[in-house]
This record gives C-alpha cells, structure tokens and sequence, in this order.
C-alpha cells in the first residue's frame, strides 16, 4: 500500500494509509502503555485520543476518535478496497481531563473502523474566539455515517454539536490535482488548528494532500495542494510569525529521515524548515520559539509490516537537518503540544486504544514538576462499541 489517510492501515500486510489512524506493528491492538522512563502518565481512560488543546478555562481538552459502530458503509471508494469495509457509529466524543480522567463535554460524535480495527473519528479541538471546535474525519457514507459528514463541528454549551463545514461534500466537488490511488473523500479534516490572528482555521487533508483555510462562517480554501509527490501531511502548528508548520508522515515504506516540516503562509508560499525526520505525526513550537517533533516510528523496516512499535520519538529540533533526542521507546505518539505549565505533551497511541487504552503522557523535565499519576480512569460512556470484524466488502459503486 503507499498511504493516504493518517493513521490507518494495519490490514494483513500492515501498511499505512494516510488517513487519521496510522499503523503500528505486527498486532491491530498494541500496547498502549507509553514505553518509556522519562514521562509520567496525566490522563487515561481515552478511546483512541488524539488531538488536545488547553481551553481558556484552563483545562485540557481532547479529541477521542471512538471505536467506530455497526452501520456499514453507504457508498464505495477507492480506500475502501485497500481498508475497508468500514464499520460507522457515534462514539466519538470531545472530553476535558479532571483529575487525570475525561469528563464528557460532546459525545455521539462521527466515528468508523475499518477491517484491521484502526479508528478514525474526532481527530483534534481547537477554541477560535472563544468558542470550542472539533475536526471529525470519521463522517460520510464511505464511512458507515451516511447523515453525519466528516467536518468541523461546533460545540455548543450543552453538549450538542453543529456542522460548520461540511468537508465530506467540499472534497467531492474540490479534488485535488493528483488523486491518490486509495482515495477516501470523507477523510478530510484530520489536524486542525485555530489562528485568531486571521480569524481561520488550518485544515490538513492527508489523505487528498492540502491544507485548507475554513472561518467559522464556512468558507473554505485551499491555501496548497500537496498531492504530489504525496508527503501525507500529518501534523500542524501555528508559526509564530504568521502562517503554519505542517509536518510529513511520508508513504510507505516511512523511510527514515524522509520525513520534513515545512512552512506555508497564508499566500500559499512554502518552505522546508526541518529535513531529516521519520513519519511526523505531531509539531509544537518551544517558549523559545525552538520546534519540536513526534515521530511515529523509527529504525523502519523496508518490508511490511515497515513500523516498529514501540519505537516513537519526540526531537527538537538543532539544525535545519538536525535534531536531538528528547523522549525515546513511545508506543505511536500522534499528538504533541506544550501545556500552560511550559511542560510537553503526547497523546498515544495511534491505534489500539479502542475499550480506553488511551493516554496523555508529559514528559519528565520539561517545564514545572510533573504532576502525580491519575487513577486508572473509566472510558467515557458511549465511545467504546463492541469489537465486530466486518465479513464482506460493501458493493461496488
């Protein structure tokens, strides 16, 4: 397979597409302890996390992708031949962390798994003015979530949620250049971060390659297209002076230190900041202005399954083509962040946290005193759907 969605793949073979759900090794369920001595474990109990921010209030908020349903798919696509059949449900959901443990803020939530139980669903949050937003790429009737599309959901005080964009129709009718040959037009909307200073959101569409600039009112454009040679954009960050980092998780095979970070301005103009890394998942810009990385896996394989679990990383970066170890032996990081506190963040893992495997892990020595272990925290209700294996394919469309 050559990847085309972010986060999944995982079939027999084991390869990655670049949709929001990346592969991992050798099992559709890896451990998903952090592996690794230097970071103490902040949250638990989440179905599948994946993006997280700190809202105004203080507290931080996470994306869960869920655990996918029981509805089957509605329409074919190329993707779904090569992962599929998908399975649909709401089980994704927002959640803010108490005392180590989620507490509910939206659930029902548009979530899908596929053949090898890789997950996509709410893939990350963001607070534009104020108010709190979620990217779902678990929408869509390839999906099994025919009247739910992928998009950016608003979510309200109650707990309810709107579409602001509909992105599963926006792809069908805006492709971009170069499709890639597993297309999935309802995986858009994996990463997304908020840009008060212009008033936008930056949208990445792994799977399709771009990057998109919606507004809360719904409109969208496409600041670049990315389609080919098909980087499989993975990972955003805000820049500090103006514009966007996107980070590459690369095609199979992932080779090491094929991987880069680039920066794009808001007139579409990009350059390479970061060469040299492996199949980047998250990006967070230091106090000091210093970028760092996660890498998903590394010391790749050249054959299936090509990742090795167990063998993520967080660097900083030293050099335009160098970097520097920070935390080494974590089980598929796939989001990265600094916290109020100065420390660093990482949700994990990638893929297997489907009943609440699911963690928010800092790392030691970075910023204030890690704080004390939470207990082992309870999945929220609602996101952890009953494991069933799709038996067929839907039918050709």
């Amino acid at each position: 397979m050559t990847v085309h969605r972010v986060l999944s793949s995982l079939l027999a073979v084991i390869v990655l597409l670049a949709v929001p759900s990346l592969t991992a090794g050798q099992s559709a369920t890896p451990a998903a302890s952090p592996i690794a001595s230097n970071v103490s474990v902040v949250a638990s109990g989440l179905t599948n996390p994946r993006g997280f921010v700190w809202g105004p209030d203080g507290a931080l908020y996470v994306a869960l992708a869920g655990s996918g349903g029981h509805t089957p798919a509605t329409a074919a696509a190329d993707v779904t031949y090569i992962v599929g059949p998908f399975l649909g449900g709401l089980t994704g959901a927002v959640a803010r962390i108490e005392r180590g443990c989620p507490v509910a803020v939206a659930l029902g939530l548009p979530s899908t798994v596929n053949l090898s139980g890789e997950v996509l669903g709410a893939e990350d949050v963001a607070f534009l003015g104020g108010q709190l937003y979620v990217s779902v790429d678990g929408g869509g009737s390839v999906h099994g979530n025919e009247l739910n599309p992928s998009g950016i959901y608003r979510v309200n005080d109650d707990g309810t949620t709107d579409v602001v964009v509909n992105l599963s129709g926006w792809l069908r009718s805006h492709p971009v250049t170069h499709m890639p040959h597993d297309f999935d037009p309802d995986s858009d909307g994996y990463r997304m971060v908020a840009d008060e200073a212009a008033g936008v959101f930056w949208i990445l569409e792994p799977n399709s390659g771009g990057v998109l600039a919606v507004t809360p009112d719904g409109t969208i454009t496409r600041i670049v297209d990315l389609s080919a040679p098909h980087p499989v954009p993975a990972a955003i960050a805000l820049a500090p002076g103006g514009g966007v980092y996107v980070g590459m998780l690369t095609p199979a095979p992932f080779t090491d230190g094929a991987a880069k970070i680039i920066h794009v301005a808001a007139d579409g103009t990009m350059i390479d900041v970061w060469t040299g890394l492996t199949t980047v998942t998250g990006i967070a810009v230091g106090p000091d202005g210093v970028l760092y990385a996660a890498e998903l896996s590394t010391g790749n394989q050249s054959q299936p399954p090509y990742l090795v679990p167990g063998s993520g990383k967080v660097v900083r970066q030293t050099g335009h083509n160098s970097a520097a170890e920070v935390a080494t032996g974590l089980m598929l990081p796939i989001a990265l962040g600094f916290g109020p506190d100065g420390g660093l963040y990482v949700s994990l893992p990638a893929i297997g946290a489907s009943q609440g495997q699911g963690t928010i892990v800092r790392l030691n020595g970075s910023g204030a005193a890690s704080p004390a272990a939470p207990p082992t925290c309870t999945p929220l209700t609602g996101t952890t759907a009953p494991p069933v294996v799709p038996a067929v394919s839907p039918a050709a469309g």
